[in-house]
């Protein structure tokens, strides 16, 4: 009478391969679970570099093909250090779900933020936030050591 129910147990288990999925919900996947999301990784889809020279900070994103950063979620502040005076590109139109019409950036922005002083510990606070199509990221914060100026 066992018999019966443990060999439907067993064949029913040796068929869950072929249903896609059911072992990573049982937790018996042979190999580790696959993220089902196909958006990158926020340092992959926004990739912000910098380079101080006498001319002052510059900074360059790259964006992933799809993605793109709002022009009003951008801003660059010092810390124990003084800017000069610069602006933001004006950008591209654009109106999305997140916020409706707005500026944004394709592809890649470059800035040069003129640096005036830098005191010990000086910094720049870079903070975006940027988007694709089904998914905005959290705003993101990156602090860039300054050297002193000569």
């Amino acid at each position: 009478m066992l018999r019966m129910p443990l060999l439907l147990l067993t064949t029913a288990l040796i068929a869950l391969p072929s249903q896609a999925g059911v072992l990573d919900w049982l937790g018996l996947s042979p190999e580790p679970a696959a993220s089902h999301s196909s958006f990158l990784p926020v340092e992959q889809a926004f990739v912000l570099t910098s380079k101080q020279t006498p001319a002052g900070l510059q900074l360059e994103f790259a964006m992933a093909p799809g993605y793109y950063l709002y022009r009003h979620r951008l801003s660059v502040s010092p810390n124990n250090a003084r800017f000069g005076d610069w602006a933001l590109p004006d950008g591209t139109a654009h109106e999305d779900e997140y916020f409706g019409k707005t500026r944004v950036y394709y592809q890649s922005l470059a800035l040069t933020v003129p640096l005036q002083q830098v005191m010990p510990n000086g910094e720049a606070e870079i903070r975006y936030q940027g988007c694709t199509t089904g998914l905005c990221y959290p705003p993101q914060q990156v602090s860039i050591p300054l050297a002193p100026l000569r």
